[in-house]
């Protein structure tokens, strides 16, 4: 058995290479670099393979040969450089790979794939009133060749497994590499808030944060209370006119009745 214990350490000078799910990567294989031999190393095949710890390398291209059934793994050729090209990169590509030609060593590269460029859910905040629906859809891009029986897809709210199958359900389709997954709640409740998560496998996960809102905004019920508080708030200086203009009439008349005393 082939034994990696540390890549970096075996292949210290490999190229660490990120890229996204979906993403076309392209890794080259070029010629030995010494004039001397280059005429020798232009007729060796080049041989990429994929490594695995605690495994024997998994061979991918030999010269022409394609020995992988992934049609995603493709060799291109450009100067007498042997590029391998991996289109559509998925999650399970990333790794350790290699190229020779004969028993030396041309390339090595460390692939990792971006993890968040693989799964979101749209929208990924949501406001909506009571009795409205909520429809959430989870896009997960570029993983291993999924079809109905090996969907494995978990929606959570608040950490909390949904399984309520009369409030909501799942429907999906592969569509270029992207399945989706839509989650629909069809008459809101006000428990219904909170973060919901879509979970596909161990590592893929994606969350949008829906609230519910009581009343919905220009409602008649918060225009009924708007008015209330409206009125309430214009009593106070309508009462305080309506005082001032009493007390001033009741002086007046006391000063008119003392007037014809005098006269009199």
């Amino acid at each position: 058995m082939y034994y990696l214990s540390n890549f970096h350490n075996d292949y210290p000078d490999a190229h660490v290479v990120h890229a996204n799910c979906g993403d076309t990567v392209s890794l080259s294989c070029p010629e030995d670099s010494n004039t001397d031999h280059v005429s020798v190393s232009s007729t060796m095949p080049a041989m990429w393979f994929r490594l695995y710890e605690n495994a024997y390398p998994q061979p991918l291209i030999l010269g022409d040969r394609q020995l992988i059934d992934d049609q995603r793994f493709m060799l291109r050729t450009l100067n007498n450089d042997r590029h391998l090209e991996i289109i559509g990169a998925r999650i399970d590509d990333q790794g350790y790979y290699i190229c020779k030609r004969g028993n030396t060593i041309r390339s090595s590269y460390n692939l990792t794939i971006t993890t968040n460029t693989c799964i979101s859910i749209t929208p990924n905040s949501l406001n909506v009133n009571i009795n409205e629906l909520i429809h959430l859809v989870c896009h997960i891009r570029s993983t291993d060749a999924f079809n109905e029986q090996n969907i494995r897809v978990q929606w959570t709210r608040n950490d909390y497994p949904i399984l309520n199958i009369a409030e909501c359900f799942s429907n999906y389709s592969s569509t270029d590499g992207t399945l989706y997954e839509i989650l629909i709640i069809r008459k809101a409740r006000k428990t219904d808030t909170g973060i919901y998560t879509c979970r596909y496998g161990d590592i893929l996960t994606a969350t949008s944060h829906v609230i519910i809102h009581q009343y919905p905004v220009g409602s008649k019920s918060r225009r009924l209370i708007s008015q209330i508080s409206g009125n309430s708030s214009s009593l106070k200086p309508c009462f305080l006119r309506t005082m001032h203009n009493f007390i001033k009439a009741k002086s007046y008349h006391k000063i008119l009745r003392k007037a014809i005393g005098n006269l009199t």
